[in-house]
C-alpha cells in the first residue's frame, strides 16, 4: 500500500506537469504572460471602437447595461445583451428548414454520452468549447472531431466579453485556441460569446483574431436546459420540452422558413442530455438538423497559409490583414508565428537518459505533455503490479 500511495502522489504531480503552461482554469488569463504579450504584438488594436468596458453583475455574472446612453451611443455600441443589436453576427442557420445544433460549455463528463446519442441518430453538431475544460478532456474533443462534429470557441473562462479589456479578450480567445490546437491541430474559426454578450468593441477584437461570432436565433430558441434543476422530475423535463417543441412547430408553420435557426443548448448536465434526447424525438419531420458548417458552408476552421515561416504543428500566431469593417469570409488565411516568446531554434528535452530534439517551442510543450501521459501510464501499471 505504501508503494501505491507514493504512486498516487507521483501521478498527481504528473497531472500538474501535463497541464503546466496554461493559465489557471475558470479564471480570466493574465495579460502580462510572455504568450499574451507576443500575441498582442501581432495585433493592431489601435482602431478599436472607444466603447467602455461594462461592469459585472455579481449575481448573474452578466454585464450591467450602461445607463443614460443616447441613441447614438447605443447604435455605436450595438450591444447584443443590452440593445438586442447583432450587427453582422450569425444568428440564423443559412440553410432553410434546418435546426443548427450547437452545444455550449463542454467538454464535460456528460459529453461522451451525448456523443453516443448523436452517433445513434446520425447527427452532427457544433460544440462551443471552454478552454479551461479542454485541457482535461482532450480525448473527448479528439473523439468529437473523429466522429464528424465541429469544434468552436466559447472562451477560456466563460466570462462576459463586454466586461473585459481588449487585451483580456485576446487572452481568452488565444489560450482556448492553443488548447484545441495542441489537442487536434485545428485552429478554431467560429465562436459564441458567453451569455451572448458582445458589442462592436468585442466584435472588432474577434475579427482581428479571425473569428466569426455565432449566437442563437432569439430567446424563443433558448431550450432553457440550463434552468432545469439537478435531479429534475419528469414534469420539469416535460415543461422544458413542451416550450421548445412549440417553438419548433411555430417556426415550421411560419412562412419565414427560408432560413433555419440556432438553438441554445449545453452539454454539461445529465438534465441537458435528457432534454436533448426528448427534443430530437419530438422535432417536426420536415425539420433538418445540421452543425454550423452544414448551415453556413465554407471552411470549418481557420486555414494556415502555405507560406508560413514555420512548420509548427501547434502555431500560436494571430491572423493578419483582417479588416475591422469587412465581414470575415468563410475561409480565413492566417500567418504563423515562429514562437510566442524568444527561444532557441531547437529545444532539447531529456527524459530518463534519452534526449528528444524539438524544432519548435510549441512542439516542445506538446512533447512534454505526451511524455507526461506516458510516465503516468507507467506509474499506474507499476502501482497495480506492486499491490
Amino acid at each position: 500500500m505504501a508503494t501505491l500511495s507514493w504512486s498516487l502522489v507521483l501521478f498527481l504531480a504528473l497531472v500538474a506537469v501535463v497541464v503546466a503552461g496554461y493559465p489557471d482554469i475558470n479564471t480570466v488569463p493574465p495579460v502580462d504572460s510572455p504568450e499574451v504579450v507576443a500575441w498582442l504584438k501581432e495585433l493592431n488594436l489601435a482602431a478599436a471602437p472607444n466603447i467602455s468596458v461594462n461592469s459585472v453583475n455579481p449575481a448573474t455574472n452578466t454585464p450591467n447595461c450602461p445607463v443614460n446612453q443616447t441613441n447614438t451611443e447605443k447604435n455605436a455600441a450595438c450591444h447584443s445583451t443590452c440593445s438586442d443589436c447583432h450587427a453582422d453576427d450569425i444568428i440564423s442557420c443559412s440553410a432553410p428548414l434546418t435546426w443548427g445544433l450547437t452545444f455550449d460549455d463542454g467538454p464535460s463528463e456528460i459529453t461522451p454520452s451525448l456523443l453516443d446519442f448523436l452517433k445513434s441518430k446520425h447527427l452532427k453538431a457544433s460544440f462551443f468549447l471552454i478552454g479551461s475544460n479542454v485541457i482535461s478532456n482532450t480525448d473527448t474533443i479528439k473523439r468529437q472531431l473523429a466522429e464528424g462534429h465541429h469544434l468552436a470557441s466559447h472562451t477560456w473562462s466563460h466570462t462576459a466579453l463586454t466586461t473585459l479589456t481588449n487585451e483580456q479578450i485576446v487572452a481568452e480567445m488565444k489560450w482556448t485556441e492553443m488548447a484545441v490546437m495542441n489537442a487536434t491541430g485545428k485552429r478554431l474559426k467560429y465562436m459564441r460569446p458567453p451569455y451572448g454578450d458582445i458589442d462592436n468593441r468585442v466584435r472588432f477584437v474577434l475579427k482581428k483574431l479571425g473569428y466569426t461570432p455565432v449566437e442563437w436565433t432569439s430567446d424563443a430558441f433558448d431550450t432553457n436546459d440550463w434552468k432545469i434543476p439537478a435531479n429534475a422530475t419528469a414534469d420539469d423535463l416535460t415543461l422544458a420540452a413542451t416550450n421548445f417543441t412549440n417553438t419548433m412547430k411555430k417556426y415550421v408553420a411560419s412562412a419565414k422558413t427560408n432560413k433555419g435557426f440556432y438553438a441554445l443548448q449545453h452539454d454539461r448536465t445529465i438534465e441537458s442530455l435528457n432534454l436533448t434526447q426528448i427534443l430530437i424525438a419530438k422535432k417536426p419531420k420536415t425539420l433538418n438538423v445540421n452543425n454550423i458548417p452544414g448551415c453556413e458552408g465554407g471552411a470549418s476552421y481557420q486555414v494556415i497559409s502555405s507560406n508560413a515561416t514555420t512548420t509548427a504543428k501547434h502555431p500560436t500566431g494571430t491572423p493578419s490583414g483582417i479588416s475591422a469593417v469587412t465581414p470575415v469570409v468563410a475561409t480565413t488565411t492566417v500567418d504563423v508565428l515562429t514562437s510566442v516568446s524568444p527561444v532557441p531554434a531547437a529545444t532539447t528535452t531529456s527524459v530518463s537518459g534519452s534526449t528528444v530534439v524539438v524544432n519548435n517551442p510549441n512542439d516542445a510543450v506538446s512533447c512534454t505533455r505526451s511524455i507526461g501521459w506516458t510516465l503516468m501510464a507507467s506509474v499506474l501499471i507499476a502501482a497495480l503490479l506492486s499491490v
